[in-house]
């Protein structure tokens, strides 16, 4: 007779129940001793111990298997790697460092021919970590690689009070970590599809650039040219089914120097990288190869042969490493929460290549050993690698991304993440018409005031960035955008015990500060209410009389009008009667371009 058996008990307890009212009811007369101290019970509850256990792992398997549920951070980093997101590792803080050097004085200002040239990752170190520079520091231009206003001049005076030499400063942002290289020589063995490479430390926040070198016998690391040579490198992509990059275009001219142009090539040396379990950074190759040796012992077409070979070697996800090469993968290491260090901590040089090539070999030395460096401002940013919950939430929040520009706020993240030598705008205003894309920037000048007439090569290289990630049935077009001058004229009411001077500075410098361009981002309304509360607050004003705001157009300003009504049309002055506030449109902005003149403050 079948033996029925109940498949729901899944615990130690009901499964011993369920064995034990199967024996009695099926095997009464070969076992009746239930006491706890018997060898058929001992026999019967090992059997519920194995079931139990069974119960739980089964369990466990399950649910580490469900997003919500699983607790084991390798269940978790594998469903982030089927749902094709990368977990990022131990993460860098980033500050502002200032590079500082004195330079000899020409005529009326600074001898630019011993300005010297940085070239990209020079470290400052402070508290113990190390911070790198991302890009070349050029001190005879006044901007960054990305186009932003970064030079500071300082003469310096003698005891006549003249001029006897000048200090340049240059803020660049700086990465905390330090450049490491991995050096693997690739046997025949090696040449595998998809082939795995374990960088050997834990803490590798970025991979810098990966070439493959002819040979296996070298004992010195490659040079920074080499590093940099784009028939050498082997390009990182977010996945192997990719086969386009954004890199320099050394082909074209640039209409400004800091700004460098663009374009995609098509690649098949390529790999991907992904983090282990164990927080170790894995590179993985290509699968596709070349090679069509086998064919060519064959009396035949060599042209024929060479299609044959596009047919059987599939290179859509990238190709693999050759036989006989070094591959060199320069790295940074570094991360982590406590590289988040405070203001002015930063004040000792590292590795730094500084070239001086002035005519005065002693004035060249003399400029290279005045260099200085110090932040002045915090490093933030630094975090530690991502927590089981956190990455379980990138999980099940980030599939829906998919990488691609849809909406307006895409296509202006999207701008944002463009690398910095190919430029930058201050800000940008996006919105669509009719399938067009219309993307409006503004920059800024050196000496820090909104300009709109941007760079060519700035357009082009926005454009061309963009035709990768947006929806196909969208043009793009960028235009410089508008830029709306204005003043202000305030009339106080102010307390007698205070010096009159001094209140209508502090308002003049509350103003200001309020309609800081970095506060602003294109479009966005200003509301004056709050202007007034900042302004009732400085110390000696005892109430706003009046405040009107003017549109300033030609001549050292802008061409461009306000849309908003004006109350005077001769004088220009702006209606803000109704909601005492100055309304944005997509492709303006509102800017006080000379604060010391454009404010006046008048004192009752």
């Amino acid at each position: 007779m079948a033996q029925r058996v109940n498949y729901t008990s899944r615990n130690f307890a009901d499964i011993r129940t369920d064995l034990v009212n199967m024996v009695r009811q099926y095997y009464p007369d070969i076992f009746n001793d239930f006491n706890d101290a018997s060898v058929g019970m001992m026999l019967l509850e090992l059997n519920a111990a194995v079931g139990d256990m069974l119960s739980f792992n089964t369990d466990r398997l399950f649910q580490e298997t469900q997003i919500d549920y699983a607790e084991e951070r390798s269940s978790i980093l594998s469903m982030a790697r089927t749902f094709g997101l990368k977990v990022p590792g131990k993460r860098p803080s980033v500050t502002i460092l200032d590079f500082s050097v004195t330079v000899p004085v020409l005529g009326d200002g600074f001898d630019v021919t011993y300005c010297p040239l940085i070239q990209a990752g020079a470290q400052g170190n402070g508290s113990g970590k190390v911070f790198e520079s991302l890009y070349d520091i050029d001190f005879s231009s006044p901007f960054s690689i990305g186009g932003i206003p970064n030079r500071i001049i300082i003469p310096n005076l003698n005891s006549n009070g003249t001029i006897v030499n000048y200090t340049l400063t240059k803020r660049e942002i700086a990465i905390n970590g330090f450049t490491k290289y991995y050096q693997k020589a690739i046997t025949p063995a090696d040449v595998v599809p998809f082939l795995e490479v374990i960088l050997p430390d834990n803490n590798v926040t970025s991979v810098e650039s990966v070439i493959a070198l002819a040979g296996t016998n070298y004992t010195t690391i490659p040079t920074y040219s080499q590093f940099l040579n784009n028939a050498l490198r082997w390009y990182e992509v977010d996945a192997l089914a990719e086969d386009k990059v954004f890199i320099e275009d050394f082909n074209s001219l640039s209409d400004n120097p800091s700004v460098r142009p663009g374009k995609y090539i098509k690649v098949d040396k390529k790999f991907i990288t992904e983090y282990t379990d164990n927080g170790f950074l894995r590179l993985i190759f290509g699968g596709g190869t070349q090679d069509i040796s086998s064919l060519t012992d064959f009396d035949t077409n060599p042209q024929l042969i060479a299609q044959m070979g596009d047919f059987i070697n599939n290179l859509s996800l990238g190709i693999t490493q050759s036989p006989n090469t070094t591959l060199f993968v320069k790295y940074k290491v570094g991360g982590g929460l406590d590289t988040n260090i405070g203001q002015g901590v930063i004040t000792s040089l590292g590795l730094v290549n500084m070239t001086v090539n002035g005519a005065d070999a002693n004035v060249n030395s003399s400029v290279r050993n005045s260099l200085k460096v110090n932040n002045p401002v915090p490093a933030l940013g630094g975090k530690n690698q991502p927590s089981v919950e956190e990455i379980r939430n990138l999980v099940r929040y980030n599939f829906s991304a998919q990488n691609r520009a849809v909406t307006i706020k895409d296509y202006q993240s999207r701008i944002t993440l463009m690398p910095g030598q190919f430029g930058a705008p201050f800000r940008c205003g996006v919105f669509e018409e009719q399938n067009k894309i219309k993307i409006y920037i503004l920059g800024l000048d050196n000496e820090g005031k909104l300009t709109n007439t941007s760079t060519s090569t700035l357009k082009n290289n926005i454009a061309t960035y963009l035709s990768d990630y947006r929806m196909l049935n969208d043009y793009i077009e960028v235009s410089d955008a508008k830029i709306v001058n204005i003043s202000f004229q305030v009339d106080l009411f102010l307390d007698k015990r205070f010096p009159q001077s001094q209140i209508i500075s502090q308002v003049i410098t509350t103003i200001s500060s309020y309609m800081d361009i970095n506060k602003f981002d294109m479009g966005e309304n200003i509301y004056l209410s709050n202007l007034l509360e900042a302004i009732n607050n400085v110390g000696g004003v005892l109430n706003v009389i009046d405040l009107r705001v003017y549109n300033l157009v030609g001549g050292k300003y802008s061409i461009n009008e306000i849309t908003q009504p004006y109350i005077n049309s001769e004088t220009r002055q702006i209606d803000i009667s109704n909601d005492y506030a100055l309304f944005g449109e997509a492709t303006t902005m509102y800017e006080i371009k000379y604060p010391a003149t454009d404010i006046i403050v008048r004192a009752k």
